[in-house]
């Protein structure tokens, strides 16, 4: 007799099926954008790691202090929905501004634009693995966290597939257009020390190059969260269960 871990009947949940699919795509853009930051201050801005780590510090501290922030104030107004509403088009519009990135696009303009992802992610984050504890019967609330969790990851590990194939793609072909340049090496030389081989006369076209292939990363981001806004339209109106006040 064969048993199943994860209950069919769960997925008769509307709530369940769009916690799902949101966070997938949620974390498929966060991560694409966490992932190719660095890449592009590296590669364009001619950064170390370490030093690509910190700037990417706009973006991670809006989300943690958004995530914060969204999770009191949902434990205030009780309804968690319209945090969906709002954090996924901001973090579309985050994933839109990286396509105005330039090699020469000054700190203020990308530290304002990581922040604006970052305060979209925050914001609706908790939301998917709120929703399924509030609609899910007591006994189902574990396996559906789990399956939000499990989605969560997925998003995450599609993330960086699809990003290094587009990235990669699109380099090779900006790379092979440049006549004089050998792509394979420029890739295998990395981000930054590609420069250490690459003609100085040219040195600006590679770097374009890298430009150009980070961006379209970003485009990915932007369709990535645009679906996310889209499939929050069909979350359940619910509202959090407020515990009353013992006397």
């Amino acid at each position: 007799m064969h048993s199943c871990t994860i209950p069919l009947s769960i997925f008769k949940n509307r709530t369940v099926c769009t916690a799902c699919a949101f966070i997938a795509l949620l974390q498929l853009t966060f991560v694409a954008q966490t992932y190719y930051w660095p890449i592009y201050f590296q590669s364009v801005k001619n950064t170390s790691a370490r030093t690509s780590g910190v700037y990417l510090l706009p973006l991670i501290i809006a989300n943690t202090i958004c995530t914060l922030g969204a999770g009191w104030t949902i434990s205030r107004v009780g309804f968690y929905v319209p945090f969906m509403w709002i954090g996924a088009p901001l973090l579309a519009t985050g994933s839109g501004l990286y396509l105005l990135i330039r090699v020469a696009s000054p700190a203020h303009q990308w530290i304002l634009y990581q922040i604006v992802s970052g305060i979209g992610y925050g914001v609706c984050a908790q939301v998917p693995l709120l929703s399924v504890q509030v609609v899910s019967d007591k006994d189902n609330v574990p396996t559906a966290c789990v399956m939000v969790l499990f989605f969560q990851g997925l998003g995450g590990a599609l993330a960086t597939s699809i990003a290094q194939n587009i990235f990669t793609d699109s380099l090779v072909k900006r790379l092979h257009s440049i006549e004089g340049i050998d792509a394979a090496a420029v890739i295998r030389a990395g981000a930054r020390d590609f420069r250490h081989i690459v003609d100085p006369n040219l040195l600006g076209r590679v770097v374009d190059a890298f430009n150009d292939a980070s961006k379209l990363v970003f485009v990915l981001a932007l369709a990535s969260a645009a679906a996310a806004a889209l499939v929050s339209a069909a979350m359940e109106w619910r509202s959090v269960p407020r515990k009353e006040k013992s006397k």
